[in-house]
């Protein structure tokens, strides 16, 4: 599914919404989700139904998986449920309502599909996007790790050596170490950006410390919530695999 990207601020759901049921993308991925046979559709969708667990992108995956034949496209069914969950559970309304909203843009708008699809992915999607428990505890989990702001992407210690020359330049009197943290982050608009700071040795000494620490306290505390049973949904701020 190709994603709608604004150039200013994030629009209305609805006013997305309208312009994605006309998305060639998305009206081939309606096509995905309806080729579904009827019995395999109605294993997953049992199999969502009854699963409490915070279902990341791996799991939903698996579910798919298990639940549909094997000539379907597994792979690329739970990308579709994964990305319009997205759109779903991150609407600036309840998700129910949200579904409600999106059955009326495609009952409207999507019109390279007859009045049956429509009423029959309306439905698909519901069950399969909407009501699971485990995707809407899901995205409320990614929320909160969003909530913060702004996202390191990557990050350099660059090591340098500047040379001091002569008054007349044409001799190196010395040379100086130096050290550049570089730091790639992306804001909470989706934009990328980039710092550079200089360093001295004994900050690089304390960065290792603190990054020692931190890793001590989140050992401690996935520690604390397994001997709580409390489960630690997969986001990209909380796996440490792979």
């Amino acid at each position: 599914m190709t994603t709608i990207r604004f150039p200013f601020a994030k629009p209305p759901f609805r006013f997305l919404i309208d312009h994605l049921v006309q998305d060639a993308d998305f009206l081939e991925d309606a096509q995905q989700i309806l080729k579904i046979d009827q019995n395999a559709y109605s294993r997953l969708s049992t199999k969502l139904a009854k699963t409490d667990a915070f279902l990341g992108r791996s799991d939903l995956a698996s579910i798919v998986s298990d639940s549909l034949d094997e000539g379907d496209d597994s792979d690329r069914i739970a990308s579709i449920i994964y990305q319009i969950g997205s759109i779903v559970h991150d609407a600036d309304i309840d998700a129910l309502d949200a579904m409600d909203a999106l059955g009326k843009a495609i009952e409207e708008k999507a019109e390279e599909l007859t009045p049956q699809e429509r009423r029959a992915l309306t439905n698909r999607l519901r069950k399969l996007v909407a009501e699971p428990i485990g995707i809407a505890k899901q995205y409320k989990a990614q929320q909160l790790v969003d909530a913060i702001g702004a996202e390191l992407d990557d990050f350099q210690i660059i090591c340098d050596i500047r040379p001091i020359f002569d008054r007349e330049r044409d001799r190196i009197d010395g040379a100086i170490p130096l050290t550049v943290l570089r730091l790639e982050y992306s804001t909470s608009d989706g934009d990328s950006a980039v710092v550079e700071v200089r360093v001295t040795e004994r900050q690089i000494a304390k960065f290792g410390e603190k990054i020692a620490d931190a890793h001590l306290k989140l050992k401690m505390i996935k520690e604390l919530l397994a001997n709580q049973h409390l489960p630690i949904p997969r986001t990209k701020s909380t796996v440490t695999e792979g």
